[in-house]
């Protein structure tokens, strides 16, 4: 999944040009202040748009993974219902149906060999 948000992302790049420049000046006039905090601020909504970013595909993340995690359990339970079967049942069950299509079958027969002509003998 792609989240979409690297390094080279202009809100750090503000940030770290802030803290660069406060940290090389040696004195600040009041015009740098104003400047450095409205870079500051500047990238203090950059990083919380971001954030906001992160979030939403975190959330996909999260999402994601319980279907994952549904997923790998439905194939378990699928996976024990296979192989936990019980051969001899479902061989009897199977018989008992086999009997009950061959009798349908010959009934269905029987009926359609019948015409009224039979009866007015």
């Amino acid at each position: 999944m792609s989240y979409g948000i690297t390094a080279d992302n202009p809100a750090f790049e503000q940030g770290m040009r802030v803290l660069k420049f406060v940290a090389n000046a040696s004195t600040l006039s009041s015009t740098d202040i104003t400047n450095a905090l409205d870079l500051a601020s500047r990238a203090l909504d950059a990083t919380a748009t971001v954030q906001a970013k992160l979030s939403s595909a975190a959330s996909q993340i999260e999402q994601a993974q319980s279907r994952e995690s549904d997923y790998q359990s439905y194939a378990q339970t699928l996976a024990s219902d296979l192989t936990g079967v019980d051969v001899a049942a479902v061989t009897a069950q199977l018989s008992a149906y086999q009997a009950q299509l061959t009798a349908s079958y010959s009934a269905i027969a029987k009926i359609q060999s019948l015409n009224l002509a039979s009866y007015l003998k």
